[in-house]
């Protein structure tokens, strides 16, 4: 057996509860569920997502204000301050042969301990 979710309420009580505010929106949304809870819970959504970009646009303008144009002057010193390129070097360099001023050393073994020569 179930029990309803609806409370009882007197004859009076009744009456009053339909002549309020709630109990008017509680009849018109039993007939249109759509026009009197849907198309409001919609029109909040749209709504918030346009006051929302407002928050949205002031954080992009501030990330806009950090990067700025380059001028003529400072492209020119970017240009003079450029360093040669070597093709052999670059390849040297991200090897990290250059970097390479040490001797492989074997670590002594314990007694006992395998040289583990695979």
């Amino acid at each position: 057996m179930s029990f309803s979710g609806k409370k009882f309420r007197s004859r009076r009580e009744q009456l009053a509860y339909e002549a309020s505010i709630a109990g008017r929106y509680q009849k018109n949304m039993n007939r249109n569920p759509f026009l009197w809870f849907g198309l409001p819970f919609c029109s909040l959504i749209v709504l918030g997502s346009f006051w929302l970009s407002e928050f949205t646009a002031v954080r992009y303008d501030q990330q806009d204000k950090k990067v700025q144009e380059l001028q003529e002057e400072d492209v020119v010193k970017m240009r003079s301050n450029k360093r040669e390129f070597d093709i052999k070097e670059e390849y040297y360099r991200l090897q990290g042969l250059g970097e390479q001023d040490w001797e492989p050393k074997r670590i002594p073994r314990f007694k006992g301990e395998s040289e583990n020569v695979w």
